[in-house]
C-alpha cells in the first residue's frame, strides 16, 4: 500500500487475541536466552557484568549491585568464594561453602546465600559457571573467604527477621556503609 492511496482489496480486522502477545512468556524466553548467552561467554573463558536483584546475599551484595563475573576453573575455587551457578535455567550467585562427591564420585558444590537459613541443593561442576571478581562501587568487601564478623551477624539477623530486612532494603545505602 502507498500512503494516500486507498487499498483496493478489503482488509478485515483481526480479532484482539491475534494481536495480543503474552508478555510474561516473551520476557521469560528473552531472559533465558540472555542467561544462556552469559553462561556460554563464561564457559568460553571471558567475563561478564551482571546486575543482581535478589536479597539472599545481604548484606554482602544488595539488590541493584553490579558485579563482574569471571570464568573460573573448579579446582581454583575455595570455600568463601562468591560463585555463579546455573540451575534450572536461572542464575544463582551465592557463597561457596564446600565441596562433596555424589555416589558416582563426581564433585558436587555446596553453596548458600549469606542471609539464607540453609544450603542450596548441591550443584554439579557443569552448573558452576564463574566467580565474582568485583562488586562495582564497593571498596571494603572481601571477595574470598568468609564474611566479616559484623557481616555474619547482620546476615543472620536479616535472614530471620523480616522487619529488619524490610528496613534494611528501604534504607539500603546507609545500611551498606554500616555493614561493610
Amino acid at each position: 500500500m502507498r500512503q494516500g492511496q486507498p487499498h483496493r482489496v478489503p482488509v478485515s480486522l483481526q480479532p484482539e487475541e491475534f494481536l495480543t502477545v503474552n508478555a510474561d512468556s516473551v520476557t521469560d524466553t528473552i531472559d533465558r536466552d540472555k542467561i544462556e548467552l552469559a553462561a556460554q561467554v563464561l564457559r568460553g573463558g571471558a567475563s561478564v557484568r551482571l546486575r543482581v536483584w535478589g536479597t539472599s546475599m545481604l548484606p554482602a551484595i544488595w539488590p541493584g549491585d553490579l558485579v563482574s563475573i569471571e570464568s573460573a576453573a573448579p579446582d581454583s575455587l575455595v570455600p568463601g568464594d562468591l560463585v555463579l551457578i546455573l540451575q534450572e535455567g536461572r542464575f544463582l550467585l551465592h557463597r561457596l561453602i564446600g565441596r562433596t562427591q555424589d555416589e558416582n564420585e563426581q564433585p558436587r558444590w555446596i553453596t548458600r546465600g549469606d542471609s539464607m537459613p540453609q544450603n542450596d541443593p548441591p550443584a554439579a561442576t557443569p552448573e558452576l559457571v564463574g566467580r565474582v571478581s568485583r562488586i562495582h562501587g564497593r571498596r571494603h568487601l572481601p571477595l574470598n573467604g568468609q564474611p566479616t564478623f559484623l557481616g555474619s551477624i547482620s546476615a543472620r539477623i536479616l535472614c530471620h527477621c523480616n522487619l529488619v530486612r524490610s528496613l534494611a532494603l528501604r534504607t539500603g545505602s546507609r545500611w551498606r556503609d554500616w555493614f561493610e
